[in-house]
């Protein structure tokens, strides 16, 4: 069996200074990772531009490598410092106002950053490149108090008091310290006054409950500090959350912090507020009044949100008295009946969701080469400081031993856009593969199932080659296999109906082949906070209007054959997105806890007993449930059923490498338009 190489930044930094090595070398690539595919969509229309504008990324997950597989992500760090530099110029042009911010989430998702002790040991030091104004840290980097110290330590000391931690505190020898600064309050370089908080939402399911601590914003309220950061002199009021925009807030003690600290400032000032959340992992855009909203801008290094503002009144300002250049302005406004006449609304801004790739960072900035259908991008797009971090990127990623090759997917396997039972699921992927790789040698002729929970997978597999990294991101927690041995059919089936489990368990003596466990859809107990993330979207209202609502427009992209992709519609209509997609349906969700059946002699039937092995992760519901059940097991009764250096992780690694075809130069990706 194959297993992911981790090293440790030590071992990392030895194998990069070793001379003549196999990995010396200093090919720097004229664009992203030399196995990514760029994009030939472009952008439908140049970015408004207002006084004051920003850059907005969020739940980054260790993606600074781009997306190898999908033309529309196909750009890596690199390539974005080059943008922002150029946004940047074009910004002091124009003589009015760039932010750069980030909402937090660095780590727990791409190899580039989890194959490292600690994790972000080589990442973090990639993704400081972006002189970032204000960011924050996310729920991923209180995990564990190790890693929370880490970020507090340096992450949050490189970017100095532009990093905010205004409800997050991690104990460094014995006490607890903010990881970051409580608050800033500044002057952008056109005279702009602002005063900036960071939050984050509470996850007290995964996070280190003993070392770290995230407070509600009702303890914000009450700080002496915070009393200080609202005598300030401010024109906007900036707040970046590691939450989403669009969760209310009925209780400061317990609910989003991000709009519950809206809804405060809101109480003390009428001055503009505005949100940059994150969390979900998806687009959108919330209105509150006429004067705050708040942007979320996508997951992975998929989307790069922008943010134009038009019309904040400053007595300070020293930048341009009007717009210049030929961009449009912002037009939009987020009073209500916002389609009538906007002469009443004077507080005007707009929104757009970039697709992260080189065509589109290139035609914002130094503009395209060649026709709009076979676009290029210039030599001038790249700076040497983009350069640098792209080869970085390209030699880390080798060193961590993230470009080997497992096998070819042949098509996508994704979420919830295929049914249960269909291929292209990756959740019946995942089935295959547990019954196929997580098997003790000397109990492989004994029937087991091997349990599983949605929240193992964290990204869909793309057509095209896959990679160590890539597995690193589809799975990226690693959790070992324990099991109960011999458990019997009746005791397993009273279990899965406690957990709720969606799948039919149907005892060959019990004469009812058809029973099924399912009794509701909410699994008891905890789970994965990424799958929390994204299913919490799907109880929005304005996010289910969004996927399954089909406009004339969405029609539209279907027959011009654009390819799958974010197709946003938000507080302000469906225009946010910057490139045209047809939608992905997203209309299936899978079962929270599932599980492979092996071994089995009669497929259509449970045996009497067999072997029941499952995660590390669910040890504790699978016992809460059973001792529910009145089933007599214990602690004692579970055992490791693997060496525990083989987890999670390595399932899809192994499983792909033994049964995937291997021919890398015949395994073409999808390509924009194809379907």
């Amino acid at each position: 069996m194959r297993s992911l190489s981790v090293l440790s930044t030590a071992a990392l930094l030895a194998l990069a200074t070793v001379p003549g090595s196999a990995f010396d070398y200093n090919i720097i690539y004229p664009q992203q990772q030399k196995e990514a595919f760029d994009t030939t969509e472009v952008p439908r229309a140049p970015l408004p531009w207002g006084k004051v504008n920003f850059l907005h990324t969020t739940d980054t997950h260790g993606w600074l490598d781009g997306h190898a597989n999908v033309p529309s992500w196909g750009a890596d760090w690199g390539d974005f410092v080059s943008f922002v530099t150029h946004m940047k110029d074009k910004a002091l042009r124009k003589k009015v106002d760039l932010l750069l911010i980030d909402s937090g989430d660095f780590h727990d998702g791409g190899g580039l950053s989890d194959s490292t002790s600690p994790k972000g040991a080589v990442s973090d030091s990639i993704f400081e490149n972006i002189d970032y104004d204000i960011l924050t840290v996310g729920n991923h980097g209180v995990r564990t108090g190790a890693e929370a110290l880490n970020i507090h330590q340096n992450l949050s000391r490189v970017f100095g008091d532009r990093f905010l931690t205004s409800n997050v505190d991690v104990k460094e020898n014995g006490i607890l310290k903010s990881i970051g600064n409580r608050y800033r309050a500044f002057q952008t370089g056109n005279g702009l006054r602002i005063v900036a908080f960071g939050v984050t939402v509470n996850d007290p399911v995964l996070r280190d409950l003993n070392n770290t601590e995230v407070y509600s914003a009702g303890w914000i309220f009450k700080q002496t500090w915070f009393q200080e950061a609202m005598k300030k002199e401010a024109d906007l009021y900036v707040l970046v959350g590691h939450a989403p925009t669009y969760a209310s807030c009925l209780d400061p003690k317990k609910d989003n912090p991000l709009v519950c600290l809206r809804d405060r400032i809101r109480n003390s000032t009428d001055k503009p507020i505005q949100l940059f959340g994150g969390h979900a992992h998806h687009r959108n855009f919330t209105c509150y009044d006429d004067r705050s909203s708040g942007i979320e801008s996508g997951k992975y290094c998929d989307t790069v949100g922008w943010v134009a503002l038009n019309n904040v009144s400053s007595p300070t300002w020293s930048g341009a008295k009007a717009l210049l250049g030929d961009e449009p302005h912002p037009n939009k406004s987020c009073a209500v009946g916002n389609q009538g006449d906007i002469q009443d609304t004077p507080y005007l801004l707009d929104r757009r969701y970039l697709d992260w790739n080189r065509v589109t960072f290139a035609y914002h900035t130094v503009n395209l080469e060649g026709d709009t259908g076979n676009p290029s991008v210039p030599a001038s797009f790249d700076t040497p400081l983009g350069r640098k971090v792209t080869d970085d990127i390209s030699k880390a990623r080798h060193l961590l031993n993230l470009t080997y090759f497992l096998g070819c997917a042949k098509e996508d396997y994704c979420f919830n856009c295929k049914k249960v039972g269909q291929d292209g699921n990756i959740y019946e992927l995942l089935k295959v593969a547990l019954a196929d790789t997580v098997v003790k040698k000397e109990r492989a002729h004994l029937a087991r199932v091997v349990i599983s929970n949605d929240g193992t997978i964290r990204d869909n597999i793309y057509q095209g080659p896959f990679t160590t990294g890539d597995a690193y991101a589809v799975v990226p927690f690693p959790n070992y296999f324990q099991y109960i041995a011999n458990m019997s059919c009746h005791n397993f089936k009273k279990m899965a109906s406690n957990l709720q489990a969606k799948q039919d368990v149907s005892c060959i003596d019990d004469g009812d082949h058809n029973d099924s466990s399912v009794i509701d859809e909410e699994v008891h107990g905890s789970q994965p906070q990424s799958h929390l993330e994204l299913r919490s979207i799907f109880d929005d209202p304005s996010y289910h209007q969004a996927t399954f609502s089909y406009s004339l427009e969405q029609r539209n992209r279907e027959r011009k054959q654009y390819s799958p992709g974010y197709t946003t519609h938000d507080a302000l209509g469906n225009d946010g997105d910057d490139t045209l997609h047809s939608p992905v349906i997203e209309d299936e969700r899978y079962m929270k806890l599932f599980w492979a059946n092996a071994s089995f002699p009669n497929l259509s039937h449970y045996p009497p007993s067999f072997d029941v092995v499952f995660t590390h992760y669910l040890t504790k519901r699978i016992l809460d449930a059973l001792n529910k059940t009145g089933a007599p097991y214990t602690e004692k009764d579970v055992i490791d059923y693997l060496p525990r250096a083989y987890t999670s992780r390595e399932v899809l690694v192994d499983y792909t490498a033994r049964n995937w075809d291997q021919d890398r130069e015949n395994c073409p990706i999808r390509r924009p338009g194809d379907r």
